[in-house]
């Protein structure tokens, strides 16, 4: 987009061409929006945002920066927003990178024109702790944005698995979504199919017929230390 000073008049963005509203279409679909109120009070703020304060030793109005003004609404767009907080994460990402940037060149420039003493100690000192805040606070925004897409989800790797006789295992991913509505339900069904698979009790101590079912029966083994039938002896 084009930006212009026009005095008391303020900041105007346009499109290099004159199809208003299809640029109107394409800039609500940059910001996963509907709201037209919503898009021009992103583009008002990103255009202060953006504004070259290089020249001012004061809290003055800058000059726009046409180059960074349309470097933010590359990132949004390239984040592709799905709604207005996403689109505002985007942009808080894209002005972040600017100042940090800036900041980093700062720095490079204290510690090439300064000597590690006095003042240019101080001033390293300041710009290296406001490099660092501004790197965490980018992160920080990934993150934010990543946590707000997977809404909740969580993951599980199992790397090491160890199956003891009996067991069972799974091999492959394991994924766990839901709430605790889904563990109850899994421990239920489990409970069911445990019930399922009961066994026939057998009584203690059953007297087994021999081959000879109506004089013989086989006694059930037992420690208790008897002599061994003759037929069994070994023969020496």
């Amino acid at each position: 987009m084009h930006i212009q000073d026009r005095g008391t008049a303020g900041i105007v963005a346009y499109p290099d061409h004159s199809d208003d509203e299809g640029h109107m279409y394409r800039l609500a679909d940059a910001f996963g929006t509907r709201s037209r109120q919503f898009v021009y009070s992103m583009l008002n703020g990103l255009g202060k945002a953006t504004e070259d304060h290089s020249l001012d030793c004061d809290f003055s109005p800058g000059s726009p920066n046409q180059l960074k003004f349309n470097a933010a609404l590359a990132v949004i767009d390239g984040v592709r927003p799905q709604d207005e907080i996403e689109a505002m994460l985007a942009a808080h990402m894209a002005v972040t990178n600017i100042v940090l940037l800036e900041l980093v060149a700062r720095t490079r420039g204290s510690i090439a024109g300064h000597r590690y003493e006095g003042d240019g100690i101080k001033r390293l000192d300041v710009l290296g702790n406001l490099t660092n805040k501004f790197m965490r606070t980018y992160t920080m925004q990934v993150e934010a944005l990543t946590r707000k897409r997977c809404k909740g989800e969580q993951n599980i790797k199992v790397k090491h698995v160890h199956v003891y006789a009996g067991g069972q295992a799974i091999v492959g991913n394991v994924s766990h979504r839901g709430g605790r509505g889904t563990a109850k339900n899994e421990q239920r069904a489990y409970e069911r199919r445990k019930a399922k698979r009961a066994t026939r009790t057998i009584p203690d101590s059953p007297a087994v017929r021999g081959a000879n079912q109506e004089r013989e029966t086989v006694p059930i083994a037992s420690d208790a230390k008897r002599p061994l039938p003759i037929a069994r002896r070994r023969k020496r």
